[in-house]
């Protein structure tokens, strides 16, 4: 089961990524200026973070597995939608779709795993499902490079298509369902009050901001640095995928480590410490680009203890945020994944004006959204107080 929950998570994932390296090609196809080509991937985000919003809720209502098997479903059909699309309007109208669809399997991958675990071993399933999902996302920004190279970056697509219809038939076929009422009211109104009990935990809101923060910079890093490497160095876009497998590399070994924790590490001191790693890192690529350190090589490099620290982090914080509200995972994981995403959208479009000639104003923005995420740590452990320390 835990490689086919990852699965479904992958898709909404590659689903972006894979056309990432291929944004200068979408610019240059549709005859866009840079902020409208990645208008592609803010619409996507939105979209997906309208569905993760949305689709908690409904699988705690109908149940995961119809929700994955759609979701994953509709994917696909928006796959064909964006192949046949005859003007920028309908490719953005197809990668809204496509958002919506894909983001039923993150969400409900992460409500399915909080149906049978807790605690720490949540984290450590959460961390394994995280793990799955980046081996199989490594290659896709490499792969979306040589698909844009060599077979024009529309068919990637095709790609996308196959793979989202098969996952859905798996799911079909292989997912049991793990909801469990006992007698739970699972009433649209009873769902509405849940989400609203759960945003107004100041503690929940907390790790939202975490969260947040941590997918916001490695988000806006791999959407903006393609354009820097192609502007500033000359560089082709499979170069970008390249490099991008550092970052997973090292997302994979926070996620390996936090898997693998024994339970008496403290949850609290990996992510402090995670967030930690995300700050120092985020600063010394930043004196790198400073000095005139501008090959992709020390650029990256410094990313990857970053990603890291990443990889301890945020598992633990999806965790703790979802065992908010045991009984409705489902709405937990949605509303978490939804304020995660939104502020990484809000990022990504804001940066989107920055200029793309050098690393400086991409760097500088990691640097503050790598300490807003460490502050909301250490000012989250003083609310809670010394209980939380061996949490």
């Amino acid at each position: 089961m835990i490689p086919l929950l990852a699965a479904c998570s992958a898709a909404g994932v590659i689903g972006n990524f894979l056309l990432l390296p291929a944004l200068p090609d979408v610019a240059r196809s549709y005859a866009v200026p840079t902020p409208q080509a990645q208008l592609t991937v803010t619409v996507y985000l939105v979209a997906f973070a309208i569905g993760v919003l949305l689709s908690g809720p409904l699988a705690d209502r109908y149940g995961r597995k119809p929700l994955l098997a759609g979701g994953m479903l509709v994917a696909a059909l928006a796959s064909i939608l964006a192949l046949i699309a005859p003007n920028f309007s309908g490719f953005i109208v197809a990668r809204f779709v496509q958002g919506i669809g894909a983001a039923t399997g993150v969400t409900v991958s992460r409500a399915t795993v909080g149906d049978l675990f807790a605690g720490s071993e949540l984290a450590r399933k959460i961390a394994t499902l995280t793990m799955a999902m980046v081996t199989g996302t490594a290659m896709s920004p490499y792969l979306g490079g040589l698909i844009a190279e060599n077979l024009g970056w529309r068919n990637g697509f095709w790609f996308l298509f196959a793979g989202s219809l098969l996952i859905g038939v798996a799911v079909l076929r292989y997912l049991p369902e793990t909801r469990q009422t006992h007698g739970a009211d699972n009433s649209f109104t009873k769902l509405w009050r849940e989400s609203l009990a759960v945003v107004s935990q100041p503690v929940f809101l907390a790790y939202v901001v975490q969260a947040g923060m941590v997918y916001a910079l490695f988000l806006v890093f791999i959407s903006v640095a393609p354009f820097v490497m192609a502007t500033s160095l000359g560089r082709r876009p499979s170069d970008f995928g390249i490099y991008y497998l550092l970052l997973s590399i090292g997302y994979f070994l926070g996620n390996l480590y936090v898997s693998r924790a024994r339970a008496t590490v403290s949850a609290t001191k990996l992510m402090t410490r995670g967030l930690g790693l995300q700050l120092v890192f985020s600063i010394v690529a930043l004196v790198f680009a400073l000095l005139g350190f501008v090959d992709p090589v020390y650029i990256f490099g410094a990313q990857f203890p970053l990603c890291i620290g990443q990889g301890l982090a945020l598992p633990n914080i999806m965790a703790r945020g979802v065992s908010l509200a045991p009984d409705y995972t489902g709405v937990a994981s949605s509303v978490m994944g939804f304020g995660q995403i939104a502020l990484s959208a809000v990022c990504l479009q804001f940066m989107s004006f920055a200029p793309i000639d050098s690393w400086i104003p991409i760097l500088s923005f990691c640097v503050v959204v790598a300490a807003i995420a460490w502050l909301a740590a250490l000012l989250l452990q003083r609310a809670k107080g010394p209980e939380m320390q061996n949490a």
